[in-house]
């Protein structure tokens, strides 16, 4: 989430989690609400969902939701907190099948260290005084399958072009974002609403 956690809406991108609870999840209302991400980001640490709720006072709507994530196989996670500049501050959830959550210490710093990292890089990418670019229909379409974890050759074939063409649109769409990658074109267009997932 790149917003972070507060009462707005923040922008949620999701992997791996089933269909079902996303749609749960994306549209609960304020009294029907995931209680990790704040109480992750106030103990300003890296925890699984279980340690930030164990000690918590859920209220009532806090307490189902928790029962309601279990009923569809969400079970067990870490949160980890993430801090950028001018308050850009996010949360990220990385789910586990079964019931624990588990990482040996070194690998969860390791791991918290590379998504601040990321998240860093992100706010750098989608930094608010950036004009944003204007993409032709086609190179939004481009980029919508490069999001998608598409290939070249995979997005000539679904939009009927050559794989050259493909890279022509790259071309233009990196000298546009102002990115030399695939994931930092991905990122800004996806921050600058460009695209969506």
């Amino acid at each position: 989430m790149f917003d972070g956690a507060s009462p707005l809406r923040p922008d949620v991108f999701y992997a791996g989690y089933p269909p079902e609870w996303v749609e749960i999840y994306t549209n609960s209302d304020d009294d029907f609400t995931d209680p990790v991400p704040d109480l992750v980001m106030r103990a300003g640490k890296a925890m699984t969902w279980q340690e930030a709720v164990s000690s918590a006072r859920l209220t009532k709507g806090q307490q189902a939701y928790i029962k309601a994530a279990r009923e569809h196989g969400v079970r067990a996670g870490i949160g980890f907190p993430l801090w950028g500049p001018g308050g850009q501050d996010a949360y990220v959830a990385m789910g586990f099948p079964g019931s624990e959550a588990n990482l040996p210490p070194d690998v969860l710093r390791t791991e918290h260290l590379l998504l601040l990292a990321g998240h860093q890089k992100i706010c750098e990418l989608a930094s608010p005084d950036v004009t944003v670019p204007v993409l032709s229909t086609r190179e939004r379409d481009v980029l919508q399958w490069v999001a998608k974890g598409k290939s070249n050759t995979d997005i000539a074939t679904i939009i009927d072009i050559s794989p050259e063409t493909v890279a022509t649109y790259m071309r233009r769409i990196y000298a546009k974002l102002g990115c030399h990658d695939r994931v930092g074109a991905v990122i800004k267009a996806l921050r600058s609403r460009l695209i969506h997932l």
